[in-house]
């Protein structure tokens, strides 16, 4: 019963939190990608573009062995209008679901096994804040969301580095919040640690394959894109917290106090 009611709460609260992202992107975050779409293709090509344009380029078109009619089939991808959104609510929804069903076994177990502070959607919040600097805050510092068009190292680079950033960040509020005395303060050292170790960056900057007026543009994109999309995600996770935590105080906290009577 527990394991159903947990799971039920992250299929409401991960549809209710990825519809109210979706809803924020619409007008904020896909308008900016439109608009870099435009820019996308006054890209210079690889062999006029230098070095650093090439890189990118054979990295997102890499040769397959065995594979030559790659290059000549067109990926996937849904049109513009309502499919694009459709389908990008969608995937909003299911990844919303997803963090949910870790937030709200989180929030039950904190109150179940310390007793206090009884979940809430105001404890929530602080469960959502924590995820948002976990998730995007601090691997965003060091791999900022990127545009379309825009050059960056590989992609195997990329993903190590934020599951390390996503991790430590996770890691050190942890020991901040929870650790008692002076061993906290190695929390520090832990949110620092994906910063010394450095994140992965391609040399001459993400829009070196474009005109000076075009990488211009670009850049000033790329900036709107970064706080839209911190907006964004921070929305997001608050309601991913809040909800959670309100459905933890309705649903789960019922069915800990069933499981403890027949006990």
């Amino acid at each position: 019963m527990l394991f159903r009611r947990i799971v039920m709460c992250a299929l409401l609260v991960g549809a209710l939190a990825g519809l109210l992202v979706s809803a924020v992107q619409h007008w904020q975050v896909i308008p900016i990608i439109a608009a870099a779409e435009v820019f996308e293709g006054s890209a210079a090509s690889p062999e006029s573009a230098g070095p650093v344009a090439a890189t990118a380029h054979d990295h997102d078109h890499a040769h397959v062995p065995g594979d030559a009619h790659v290059h000549d089939e067109e990926e996937w991808a849904p049109q513009d209008g309502t499919e694009r959104h459709l389908w990008t609510a969608i995937a909003n929804v299911l990844t919303a679901i997803g963090f949910a069903l870790l937030l709200i076994p989180a929030i039950a177990a904190w109150e179940h096994l310390r007793g206090r502070p009884p979940a809430s959607a105001r404890t929530g919040l602080l469960w959502g804040a924590a995820g948002w600097v976990c998730v995007f805050a601090v691997p965003a510092l060091g791999v900022p969301p990127e545009l379309p068009g825009s050059a960056a190292a590989a992609l195997g680079d990329r993903q190590g580095w934020w599951l390390l950033a996503a991790a430590s960040g996770a890691a050190g509020l942890a020991l901040l919040a929870f650790v008692p005395g002076r061993a906290r303060w190695l929390g520090l050292a832990v949110l620092a640690l994906p910063f010394v170790i450095g994140a992965p960056h391609l040399d001459g900057g993400a829009f070196a394959g474009y005109g000076a007026e075009a990488g211009l543009q670009m850049e000033v994109l790329a900036g709107r894109f970064f706080v839209a999309t911190s907006i964004a995600s921070a929305i997001q996770w608050l309601a991913l917290g809040g909800l959670s935590g309100w459905a933890v105080a309705r649903w789960v906290r019922p069915a800990f106090g069933t499981l403890s009577a027949r006990r």
